[in-house]
């Protein structure tokens, strides 16, 4: 699904790593990096330096979890969400205003129907 979703955003993109981490840990990364101590779902992270992409995106399970139950989606699919989101921030999707999250999630509800089998 990743490199789909690359290829289909048109991300140049020479490394991507997807890294699944607990509340607390990404909790820590969102104090250190955004001087904000709130639990989050996922945090991307480009590590480029000009040209092609290079990135990580960090996904809390726990929040993927939660929001799960919440969304009544399978865990699976919340987290294909979670990478989604994160591949747009890489492409240069902001999510700070409300017309940017509402065009941010209609793109990722447009990429998941694409890419993302459901499970059974």
């Amino acid at each position: 699904m990743v490199e789909q979703v690359i290829h289909e955003i048109k991300l140049p993109a020479s490394e991507i790593s997807v890294i699944l981490v607990d509340d607390e840990y990404l909790r820590r990364l969102h104090r250190e990096y955004l001087n904000d101590d709130r639990y989050t779902d996922v945090m991307t992270f480009n590590l480029s330096d000009g040209g092609e992409v290079e990135g990580e995106i960090y996904i809390s399970v726990d929040r993927a979890q939660v929001q799960a139950k919440q969304y009544q989606v399978s865990v699976s699919e919340e987290v294909a969400r979670l990478v989604i989101h994160g591949l747009l921030h890489l492409k240069g999707y902001d999510d700070a205003t409300l017309a940017e999250r509402q065009q941010m999630h209609q793109q990722e509800n447009h990429l998941l129907r694409l890419f993302w089998n459901k499970e059974k």
